[in-house]
């Protein structure tokens, strides 16, 4: 199942570094679908992981709400500071913080707990979404304009209005019709095909060798898949945490960095280079990361 996922990713994203090269696309080309991404497929993807969920099996669920609220509390934090050893700027705080949750959290939670456990990536997903279109983007315009003040206006936006959205229909049960569902499903299916082809073309504007010669890259791949689900299996197994929540929020820790971020730089100007390596070096060295990952949740 890993295995086809990252064969799939990394497919997608030779196709969109081999249709830069032909000139098919371009940089303009790449702008424009990361703000369709962002601005459209994105929020269609988002509002859907809510539709037909229930809040039955009340305890756990609200106890892995909290787990991943939490997690993008604390997290970015821990971020800046592992940005700042590394020498890098914010943008590099995303790539530590935001994971590849739908892509591959959704199958490989799947494989190891079965279907009734998508629900609990579905809720990482919500809050990951309300975090990344906010604190992400305060972030982006910060390393951007130099400004750590906290601009409300830049709260607001498709990202942020369709989580909340998300939360509401998800906690209020709020029935929506099955074709605007399927309209939504359709829009959003376009998200990581498109994602994967712009960060592809995006990595053709660089030269390959800067992309694989990169230290820092590797460096920053070993705290993103290796520290930071220790960061999370520590605490939540002194808590005395249910086991299978432990192994859930682990693993979700573990995956490589979210082509979102990708997307969120072209849109707020971040630093596009480093989290196209960081996206490519981290992804490639998971494939070795997450299997060891599900050994130990296996065993705990």
């Amino acid at each position: 199942m890993i295995v086809h996922q990252l064969i799939l990713l990394f497919g997608l994203i030779f196709v969109g570094y081999f249709i830069n090269k032909m000139g098919i696309v371009d940089s303009v080309t790449n702008e424009k679908c990361s703000k369709l991404l962002v601005n459209v497929a994105i929020p269609a993807t988002i509002i859907h992981s809510a539709v037909g969920k229930s809040l039955e099996g009340g305890k756990t669920i609200f106890l892995f709400f909290g787990i991943a609220i939490l997690y993008y509390i604390l997290v970015p934090f821990i971020s800046s500071l592992f940005a700042k050893l590394l020498k890098k700027g914010p943008t590099c705080q995303l790539m530590l913080t935001y994971s590849n949750l739908g892509f591959m959290g959704l199958p490989i939670i799947s494989s190891i707990y079965g279907e009734e456990a998508v629900f609990y990536v579905t809720i990482f997903m919500m809050i990951f979404n309300i975090s990344i279109f906010s604190q992400g983007i305060w972030v982006l315009n910060q390393e951007k304009e130099g400004n750590s003040s906290l601009e409300i206006k830049s709260m607001i936006n498709p990202g942020v209005l369709c989580a909340i959205l998300a939360l509401l229909i998800l906690v209020f049960q709020i029935p929506i019709p099955k074709d605007l569902d399927n309209l939504f499903v359709s829009i959003g299916g376009i998200t990581t095909p498109l994602a994967m082809l712009v960060i592809g073309s995006s990595l053709a504007e660089i030269p390959l060798k800067n992309v694989f010669l990169d230290k820092s890259m590797y460096l920053f791949s070993i705290i993103k898949l290796l520290i930071y689900p220790l960061l999370v299996l520590i605490p939540l197994k002194v808590l005395g945490v249910d086991s299978t929540l432990v192994g859930i929020a682990v693993i979700l820790a573990s995956l490589p960095t979210a082509g979102n971020v990708s997307m969120l730089c072209m849109e707020y100007g971040g630093d596009l280079e480093s989290v196209s390596k960081g996206i490519c070096i981290s992804t490639l060295l998971s494939i070795l990361v997450i299997p060891f990952w599900i050994y130990v949740v296996q065993m705990i």
